[in-house]
């Protein structure tokens, strides 16, 4: 289906607004669009009348094939302000003899915000993301694979009869792809090669639940844990919150544990892209809507992309019905992402970040539009409604789902010693800076603003020094990674869900302080967390001083040497890009580190394999261990053919 750039959503019936667009009123979504629209993804350009205007592909050719002239991007952050305020910028800068889409150098740019395409006007192509990179046998289309003759499958790791195994284009031209491709599953197996279990097979899900999602994203850093810059270099991006959804995927089908028989598999493994969804496809545009219309909600909608893979896979597999679904794994990282899971998908074994108990239950959200216990329901779009498609589940059930750790690169731990940084004084009892939300009472279930005005109202700072606020104490200037690793105990508060304060204080050798009722940390139920954290109910909050201090030397120091045994587990540094950086990072401080002074506990980490014991291995380990009372099948592998690379 196309995707025009509508300038509002519709009222009636179940095609996108697609109407001229009217100048004299406002923009109204972010993907409207005044000028030309790439009615594929939803994207804007100067109209083809320009000197560098975009000129679609003849009619009469094929579905992809490139237009006759790419054209200079119009997007959301560069449109006209007049005759109605579409924009901030004035015609001229866009339309006359100097402007974007008319003059060869304009005297004005618009931001270049599109993946893959760069230079001074955003017509210079670079390489784009694509999980595992197209295998290095596909040409990437904004998330998209176009797989070589011969190639084929999400990541082009599948091949058609006769074709042979031959390394890809990051052994030849493209040498920036190397550290992105990877394909152990692609290759053809050795005489008396093992396997590692369990085998995970990731389905292949129509691109529409993945890889078009990545195509509709609004900026080239949504959705995805990395990009390309303009010289082809890869650069870890640590903005997008959600990072193992594109992450996890990616990992998985680069695993030593990926099969690409799913005759062999222990673990079906569904990649659908639900927090793309939500932010920032759902409301950029008016498609798609995913069954409920403009009447459903975020999570609504989330919910009902589920719901429609969960078809798609019963119809076009057997594995499911196989064992009523527990070998399969879900993942779900949005704030309160596993409260919203419908349940025709809970007999799975969900991956969350989000470990609340509670039951029954109801959102706790501070933005509206993801309150996943309000119904929403339309006569046309949704008239089922929305509630009745989670039934009676608690958000997290220990004894089949997991609590995943966020992803983030080392880049945010700079200042760790568990990355090789050399200790500091901890001076700071307690600690916390991170967005309060002092307007939105629902935020933290009002925690953080309750924090906040204690420490300042009563002084905790130049009384016992502990902080919290959004900015750091007065007449300090430490990097938030510098403030983690020169204090005792960290705050882990709950954000709107989950947030990954808990996760920054244990990699950073901070005693994390769990303030979240009825909510479990990840990997709950694998490690004995009490033996490395604090946890204070809500209700002592106002005793933090009081109970901080009440906890004696000798009990600190055993929960940081045991902080120092678990932290690698909450670290994906089997993902191949983020254990080189640390191998780095390690490289380069370890004799000025084993020079300097230990001022604090726990010590400085400067020798461990990065791929070791990590959050991936950790993960893999506990489905292994959960095979038999999951009912994942477990055949006796086939060894010495080829069947599983076809």
């Amino acid at each position: 289906m196309k995707r025009p750039c509508s300038q509002f959503n519709r009222g009636h019936g179940f095609e996108p607004f697609n109407e001229p667009p009217d100048l004299t009123k406002g923009a109204g979504t972010t993907m409207a669009c005044a000028d030309l629209c790439d009615e594929d993804i939803g994207a804007c350009y100067c109209n083809s009348t320009f000197a560098h205007g975009r000129i679609p592909a003849d009619p009469l050719h094929p579905p992809g094939t490139p237009p006759q002239r790419r054209g200079r991007p119009i997007f959301h952050f560069c449109r006209r302000s007049e005759p109605s305020r579409w924009g901030d910028i004035p015609p001229e800068s866009l339309y006359g003899p100097e402007g974007w889409c008319e003059a060869e150098q304009p005297a004005f740019h618009c931001q270049c915000i599109a993946d893959g395409w760069g230079g001074p006007t955003c017509e210079t192509p670079y390489e784009q993301f694509c999980p595992n990179q197209c295998n290095g046998h596909g040409e990437c289309q904004g998330g998209f694979c176009k797989c070589h003759t011969g190639w084929y499958g999400q990541d082009c790791a599948f091949r058609t009869a006769g074709t042979p195994w031959t390394p890809g284009m990051e052994e030849g031209d493209r040498p920036w792809l190397k550290p992105h491709v990877h394909t152990p599953a692609a290759r053809d197996p050795q005489p008396g090669q093992t396997r590692k279990r369990p085998l995970i097979y990731v389905y292949e899900l129509p691109p529409f639940y993945n890889a078009v999602m990545l195509q509709y994203r609004v900026d080239k850093n949504d959705c995805v844990h990395r990009i390309f810059d303009e010289a082809n270099a890869t650069r870890l991006n640590d903005q997008y919150l959600y990072n193992p959804e594109p992450g996890l995927h990616e990992m998985l089908l680069q695993s030593e544990h990926r099969t690409l028989d799913p005759e062999e598999a222990d673990y079906f493994y569904i990649p659908v892209y639900t927090s793309c969804l939500i932010f920032p496809i759902l409301g950029a545009n008016d498609f798609p809507f995913i069954h409920g219309g403009p009447a459903a909600w975020r999570t609504h909608a989330a919910a009902n992309l589920m719901i429609e893979v969960y078809h798609w896979i019963r119809s076009h597999h057997p594995y499911w019905d196989r064992h009523g679904g527990r070998d399969h794994l879900l993942l779900s990282v949005h704030d309160e992402g596993s409260c919203w899971v419908p349940a025709v998908l809970r007999p799975a074994t969900i991956l969350s970040h989000w470990g609340r108990t509670n039951f029954p239950h109801v959102s706790g959200t501070g933005y509206w539009p993801d309150n996943y216990t309000a119904d929403s329901q339309h006569p046309v779009w949704q008239p089922e409604g929305h509630v009745g498609k989670l039934g009676d589940f608690p958000c997290y059930n220990p004894d089949k789902d997991l609590i995943l750790p966020p992803m983030m690169s080392p880049h945010k731990l700079q200042e760790s010693p568990l990355m090789g940084a050399p200790t500091r004084e901890r001076s700071i009892l307690g600690f916390f800076k991170g967005r309060t939300q002092q307007a939105n009472p629902a935020y933290s279930r009002g925690t953080r603003q309750f924090l906040e005005n204690l420490t300042r109202d009563e002084g905790w700072w130049d009384e016992h020094k502990i902080w919290f606020g959004e900015h750091g104490p007065p007449g300090e200037s430490l990097s938030y990674s510098e403030f983690l690793a020169s204090s005792i105990f960290c705050f882990a508060m709950m954000g709107d869900g989950w947030a990954a304060r808990y996760e920054y204080a244990v990699l950073h050798g901070c005693i994390p302080v769990i303030i979240q009722d009825d909510v479990e940390m990840a990997w709950h139920s694998l490690l004995d967390v009490p033996e490395y954290s604090v946890r204070i109910a809500q209700k002592d909050m106002a005793r933090i001083p009081e109970i901080l201090k009440a906890i004696k030397p000798d009990e600190i120091e055993r929960l940081q040497s045991n902080l120092g045994k678990v932290w690698r587990r909450h670290m994906w540094t089997g993902y191949r890009p983020y254990g080189e950086l640390a191998r780095k990072l390690l490289d380069s401080r370890r004799e000025a580190t084993q020079q300097a002074e230990v001022k604090s506990q726990p010590a400085p980490a400067l020798d461990y394999d990065p791929a070791e014991d990590d959050a991936l291995a950790t993960l893999m380990q506990a489905l292994y261990a959960r095979v038999e009372e999951r009912g994942a099948h477990a055949i006796e592998l086939r060894r010495g053919g080829d069947s599983a690379r076809r």
